[in-house]
């Protein structure tokens, strides 16, 4: 079973390869605790490790074309997905340098 993160909820799903049939088998709000629990983790990873060059760049391209993204110029992005506050911890520019950060649609390396 796979699941897929969408802004505050959480799917469940199965994808088929032979027939390409995607079955979705629920969703589930996330509540405040495991978001809270999600960004300490995040914010906690850039404390221990560091992401790569390569990896932030890739990062920073999915971010680039993605329509959940809000530009304020070339300095502050902000995912509209994830459901954090437009604050300074929660830039896009931030984010990309956290490793244990993830983006809620999925569009991020996984070995990053």
């Amino acid at each position: 079973m796979n699941k897929l993160r969408i802004g505050d909820w959480e799917y469940s799903f199965e994808h088929d390869n032979d027939s390409g049939e995607l079955t979705v088998h629920g969703g589930q709000r996330l509540g405040l605790v495991r978001k809270t629990v999600e960004y300490a983790k995040a914010e906690a990873s850039g404390l221990v490790g560091k992401v790569e060059l390569p990896v932030l760049e890739a990062r920073k391209s999915a971010c680039g074309g993605c329509e959940s993204v809000k530009k304020a110029g070339d300095e502050e992005w902000y995912c509209k997905s994830c459901g954090c506050p437009e604050w300074e911890r929660s830039k896009l520019q931030v984010k990309w340098g956290m490793p244990a950060a993830k983006c809620p649609l999925g569009k991020w390396p996984v070995n990053g």
